[in-house]
């Protein structure tokens, strides 16, 4: 009997969202052909009996919203008005994202069903959060594969047991699954074809080549070398570096979990989202 492999792909919301507005998703055709692999992906993973869950980020229906009502952080208690204004405020920008991506996956015949993690967690101290937390959510995605569906979670605003409230980033929740989940890989998509020491939208020259492997060793080195995104750009989950930071420890949980980040309408990302075998160029 072939054993079922679970696959976790995470949309970046870069590759969905134009982090450049406010509440605005990416370009028709690049969120169309983006869609369009995960619908080619889940045909490929069922009819070889593997099994699909998705998460997306926020991108602009989440970020800049995040950053002006200061929610990462957390609240007092009780909250102020301007706290319940800006958490409702980005909860109903999150749903409408959601809303869309699954809509549209439906509308492919993609049987997905969505899962806010709001319903699912109230974390201690974001990241600090301990896994056993995460059991409930974990739990509904086992029962929504079992019973044939792509379960969809995505980056949320959530209650918080000592900030109040925080920002629970997508990359954070895949982390948690593979602890709770018997995981085969995780792609990480995005708008880049991967790692680079600097930004590749600001310096496209061979001096600034893809990293195509990153030791999971590696702590300052890598720190170095690597920097982050345009500041332009609005991220309080930790953009490039925060993907970074939870592959590794995906990688690091002796789980033998393989971790990809891939360009969106890449053949790449099509390949890795397939089970396709890695190979390093």
């Amino acid at each position: 009997m072939t054993k079922k492999n679970i696959v976790i792909v995470k949309l970046g919301g870069a590759a969905i969202t134009d982090k450049r507005g406010i509440c605005q998703l990416s370009d028709p055709l690049q969120l169309e052909e983006t869609l369009n692999q995960v619908e080619t992906a889940y045909q490929h993973l069922t009819k070889s009996g593997h099994q699909l869950i998705l998460i997306h980020g926020a991108g602009s229906f989440g970020h800049p919203q995040a950053k002006q009502y200061n929610l990462k952080p957390g609240w007092t208690t009780p909250p102020t008005p301007h706290y319940l204004k800006g958490f409702s405020h980005i909860r109903h920008c999150l749903q409408s994202l959601s809303q869309h991506i699954c809509s549209s996956l439906e509308s492919r015949n993609v049987p997905v069903l969505a899962m806010s993690p709001l319903d699912y967690i109230q974390t201690q101290d974001c990241e600090q959060t301990a896994t056993e937390l995460f059991q409930p959510m974990a739990a509904r995605v086992r029962q929504y594969l079992d019973l044939g569906f792509v379960p969809v979670l995505h980056g949320d605003a959530v209650l918080d047991q000592i900030r109040g409230c925080t920002i629970l980033s997508g990359d954070i929740i895949m982390y948690q699954l593979t602890q709770l989940l018997t995981v085969t890989r995780c792609i990480f998509i995005t708008d880049v074809h991967g790692i680079y020491k600097s930004d590749p939208k600001q310096d496209s020259t061979s001096k600034n080549p893809l990293i195509t492997e990153i030791l999971a060793q590696e702590q300052e080195e890598e720190k170095r070398q690597i920097q982050s995104s345009s500041t332009t750009m609005v991220d309080v989950t930790g953009g490039m570096q925060g993907k970074i930071k939870w592959a590794k420890k995906i990688v690091l949980s002796d789980n033998k979990i393989e971790c990809i980040i891939c360009k969106w309408g890449s053949k790449e990302a099509v390949d890795m989202m397939c089970l396709e075998p890695i190979t390093i160029k």
